[in-house]
């Protein structure tokens, strides 16, 4: 595989991040903070011309593709960065760098391919590593259906600040990004393609699972079956604005866009209706309004999320499974809900340690609905301490996006514990 890119910008001698410890744990902290004295700016790009051969790959994938044919990968290395139309670091800001990434981010191996030739996935990190340290891998779910998985790729990030020593796996769902089309979309689909990604990541069983992030209704859609699968594949679960059911997502939705302007409203339910092309590009420039608002407030730096989420003319996924409408209920996942009758204790009887629920303050999706997640994980908890509900100010939606360094620090801090 050939990378071809140019030289990233540098900045010296950032300060370390110590008065981050009157927000999260000092342990976190103290470790982001590791040898971050050079940092980079993101997107960037860089040049490698490295190929691995099966016995030098750094990570999980690379030990999978030595002995499973159903994986076909495209290994590589990058001494800094890929380059940054691939969507790296995609929207991640630092509160304390000025929008900068840590250099170590790019430092970190990694490698990609397919599985069954359909499925994109991306992992980064040291197998070797990460299992010597005993550190279960990160798993990132995104929302859609047809959002890939760039917006969420500042995640990376916590493999690159402990040296590779946590791997952490992003993928395409069928029909966006990287993977392959399908011939027809439903729910079972994605909910058997994450389990398959999971299956070939060998996390499952004696596994030991893994520390799944998933974004949105149809995130903890997935990520809820991905959890209750018998095969344990599951953690810690952290649910990033989350809802029961697809229909209080639109709803908190809907009641968000009559608080904008008639005009924008207009625009987006107008077309809707009927899906009428010649409104298209009123109907994009409002969801963009919308997404800019609700979604994620950090504007060019947010914008890898609001670029997805405009409505594409290929999206054959949305239509049939949402109509392709976000403010109206439509396709085959209107009345779909997630089973929330006893979730936390089925959650918990099948190994998942501990789970975490986060809300941007300034999210379209209310916090009633959020906290109906919350209340059904806790639900007949001895204690109720099983789900954590975190409200992060200043953050729409993607809280890993508006809020990345503290996302990142305090998702730290759930991981380590549980894999104490």
């Amino acid at each position: 595989m050939s990378i071809s890119a140019t030289t990233p910008t540098v900045a010296s001698s950032l300060p370390r991040r110590a008065s981050r410890a009157r927000c999260v744990d000092a342990r976190a902290v103290s470790r982001r903070g590791r040898d971050v004295e050079t940092v980079v700016s993101a997107p960037v790009s860089s040049s490698s011309s490295d190929v691995l051969s099966s016995s030098d790959a750094l990570g999980r994938r690379g030990a999978i593709a030595a002995t499973t044919t159903s994986i076909a990968l495209a290994l590589a290395t990058a001494r800094e960065a890929r380059a940054g139309s691939s969507g790296t670091m995609c929207g991640y800001f630092d509160d304390f760098g000025g929008g900068l990434v840590p250099k170590y981010a790019f430092d970190t191996p990694w490698n990609e391919g397919t599985i069954d030739g359909a499925t994109w996935v991306r992992g980064v990190g040291d197998y070797k590593k990460a299992k010597k340290a005993k550190n279960a891998p990160v798993l990132a779910v995104s929302n859609g259906p047809g959002v890939s998985h760039e917006y969420m790729s500042a995640l990376e990030t916590l493999s690159g600040e402990v040296g590779g020593a946590r791997e952490v796996f992003l993928y395409d769902q069928r029909g966006c990004g990287k993977s392959a089309n399908a011939t027809s979309y439903d729910l079972n689909l994605y909910v058997n393609e994450l389990k398959r990604v999971a299956e070939e990541l060998g996390v499952g069983g004696d596994g030991g699972g893994a520390h799944v992030v998933a974004h949105g209704y149809w995130g903890a859609r997935l990520a809820t079956e991905l959890a209750l699968d018998e095969r344990r594949f599951v953690k810690t679960l952290t649910l990033v604005s989350p809802t029961a059911s697809r229909a209080n997502e639109v709803r908190d939705w809907r009641r968000a866009l009559d608080a904008m302007s008639p005009a924008t409203r207009d625009a987006a339910i107008e077309y809707e209706e009927d899906l009428d092309p010649a409104r298209r590009d009123a109907y994009e420039a409002a969801v963009r309004e919308f997404s800019e608002r609700f979604v994620s407030r950090r504007g060019r730096t947010g914008a890898c999320f609001t670029d997805a989420l405009a409505p594409k003319s290929s999206d054959a996924q949305r239509r049939a499974i949402t109509g392709g409408r976000y403010f109206t209920l439509g396709g085959s996942l209107a009345d779909d809900a997630i089973d929330v009758d006893g979730l936390g204790e089925r959650l918990r009887r099948n190994g998942v340690r501990s789970a975490r629920v986060v809300r941007g303050a300034e999210d379209a999706t209310s916090a009633a609905s959020v906290r109906e997640i919350v209340d059904a994980m806790n639900a007949g908890s001895a204690d109720g301490a099983f789900c954590a509900y975190d409200e992060v100010e200043n953050a729409g939606s993607c809280v890993f996006l508006d809020r990345a360094d503290y996302f990142c620090e305090t998702l730290d801090i759930v991981v380590e514990k549980s894999d104490a």
